[in-house]
């Protein structure tokens, strides 16, 4: 992300490209700038936007519609093969590419963005080639919103997922236990300051440090305590009813006004 006046820069890596990852990413290059743009131009990717209506104008994820309409952040999407719309994005993935990446190291994607935080940093300190101004300084003068209240954006934070038959929800590679009553059903899981937290009816029910190497497998504590086996076997047998997956919150059509009024 590349704020259009001070050109402050932010990255950030995931191993996923999916609603979720990218509007936790949106939230932490937020918090970085320490506020929100009014006006955001992005790609026309599924993530943002479905396709074009008859009338020519998007057809916007709901999910990112409502985190939109939420914070006061209205979105714009570039013409298809138009990479130059957003030139000051396009050319900070060059940067990116020939600058950061060449000759990196990095022992996990924690580590890979630590290392990215820090060169966000050193380059939003350096002199602009084009703006002859440093972006820290420029972004003092950005025309950003103040960043809301947790609240408002902390269940975009949450993703829905299925407990598997032997107590294990899977996140980002890596299946991380619950207590196993609660297998077979839907929780929410959050990730928050290094740790993966599982949710089932408004209660935590597992927190896990995370980790970052895939295919690995992490038990909670008493997993399986007071469970019935029969010949080595484990058979769970939940009692637990179904919670409903994310909902988008219900608010007058009139704050999506300036959402469907935006075209390409």
């Amino acid at each position: 992300m590349v704020l259009g006046y001070s050109r402050a820069t932010y990255i950030e890596f995931t191993k996923r490209c999916d609603i979720y990852s990218f509007l936790r990413c949106l939230i932490h290059a937020f918090e970085y700038y320490g506020g929100i743009p009014k006006v955001m131009l992005t790609d026309q990717m599924k993530t943002v936007v479905l396709g074009m209506g008859d009338d020519r104008k998007p057809r916007w994820h709901s999910l990112f519609a409502d985190f939109a309409a939420a914070i006061g952040l209205v979105p714009k999407v570039c013409k298809v093969r138009r990479p130059e719309t957003k030139g000051k994005v396009e050319r900070g993935v060059h940067y990116v590419k020939y600058n950061f990446l060449p000759g990196k190291r990095f022992v996990d994607l924690q580590d890979l963005n630590q290392q990215a935080l820090f060169w966000c940093d050193k380059i939003n300190r350096r002199i602009h080639g084009t703006t002859g101004e440093r972006p820290t300084d420029r972004l003092r003068k950005e025309d950003l919103s103040p960043i809301p209240s947790f609240d408002r954006w902390e269940k975009y934070l949450y993703e829905p997922r299925q407990v598997s038959r032997d107590g294990f929800v899977s996140y980002d590679g890596v299946r991380y236990g619950v207590p196993w009553r609660h297998s077979g059903r839907e929780v929410t899981v959050r990730e928050v300051n290094g740790w993966v937290e599982i949710w089932a009816d408004g209660t935590c029910i597992s927190r896990h440090q995370k980790v970052y190497r895939s295919r690995a497998t992490v038990f909670c504590e008493n997993q399986y305590a007071g469970l019935t086996t029969a010949q080595g076997y484990a058979y769970p047998r939940p009692q637990a009813q179904q919670i409903s997956s994310q909902q988008v919150e219900v608010r007058s059509l009139d704050v999506y006004e300036q959402l469907t009024g935006v075209g390409a």
